[in-house]
């Protein structure tokens, strides 16, 4: 396995990474990435984007053992310590294809038993940075998954989520298209993708730091775990409602609403009438 010396930097460090390109690619493809993350106080928010997998809707009754939470699986346009920078639509077709079938465990922990519970919506959703824990303006794309968490896959988490004490999460992914990207002239192909997406990073500090970044413009998405942790430190948990209504903001015509269950009386005796007739 190939791993960048710590010790390079400039253009001893590029000459490695232009050296090694084709293989450090390989190598990012071949294996599962936990892009974990560690993340900021509990904030509310309402506003969506049209994107949205939903799981099929019904009238949700008081549970006892169960939450709601909404949480932040990922952010784009952050690099994190692996530098990588996820775009915001590098989500779009594996929520399309996955949805509600990626799985919310905990600890990146692949088990049968690790689920923690029963996702209802994958969809990605623009937040402010200000409510993400960061003193700048702007906004950014997260992934955002909503989850019945349940006592009785795992008492522990359920326990930690109800008490607030969870708030950082982590995508298990698998690369499916990424980019190297270099501040360096010498560099055509790296340094025109520099040029391309640099203004979006919002951390520039730390690509600056480096020289270089990995862009990542589609991924498959395996999985969202509950973790300690981590490198991407924009991935709140949004919401907890231990009542067990819906998650979803009144009044918003992104979300399917659930289906009415309530018998129409009154058309049921009018329409019995019209057959007596």
């Amino acid at each position: 396995m190939i791993h960048i010396p710590d010790n390079l930097s400039g253009k001893a460090l590029y000459d490695f990474l232009i050296e090694h390109k084709s293989k450090l690619i390989a190598q990012k493809k071949a294996g599962l990435k936990y892009a974990e993350s560690v993340s900021s106080a509990i904030q509310f928010i309402t506003s969506k984007e049209t994107q949205i997998t939903k799981a099929p809707t019904e009238v949700i009754e008081l549970e006892e053992g169960v939450v709601n939470v909404k949480v932040v699986c990922n952010a784009a346009w952050w690099c994190d310590s692996q530098m990588d920078v996820l775009t915001d639509g590098c989500y779009t077709k594996s929520v399309n294809e996955k949805g509600i079938n990626i799985p919310h465990i905990h600890d990146h922990e692949h088990e049968s038993t690790a689920h923690v519970g029963d996702v209802q919506a994958v969809y990605t959703q623009k937040i402010k940075l200000t409510d993400l824990g960061l003193s700048i303006d702007g906004n950014t794309t997260c992934l955002i998954m909503e989850s019945k968490i349940r006592e009785d896959y795992n008492s522990d988490v359920y326990k930690f989520y109800k008490n607030k004490k969870i708030n950082q999460h982590s995508i298990g992914l698998i690369y499916v298209t990424l980019g190297m990207a270099i501040n360096d002239s010498d560099y055509l192909a790296e340094f025109d993708l520099w040029n391309k997406y640099y203004d979006k990073v919002i951390n520039k500090e730390k690509i600056d730091e480096k020289g270089y970044f990995w862009i990542v413009t589609e991924i498959k998405i395996m999985e969202n775990s509950c973790v300690l942790f981590g490198s991407n430190e924009l991935t709140p948990t949004l919401e907890i409602n231990e009542n067990n209504k819906s998650l979803e903001p009144e009044n918003d015509s992104t979300h399917i609403k659930p289906i009415e269950k309530s018998l129409n009386i009154e058309k049921i005796a009018e329409y019995l009438n019209q057959i007596k007739n």
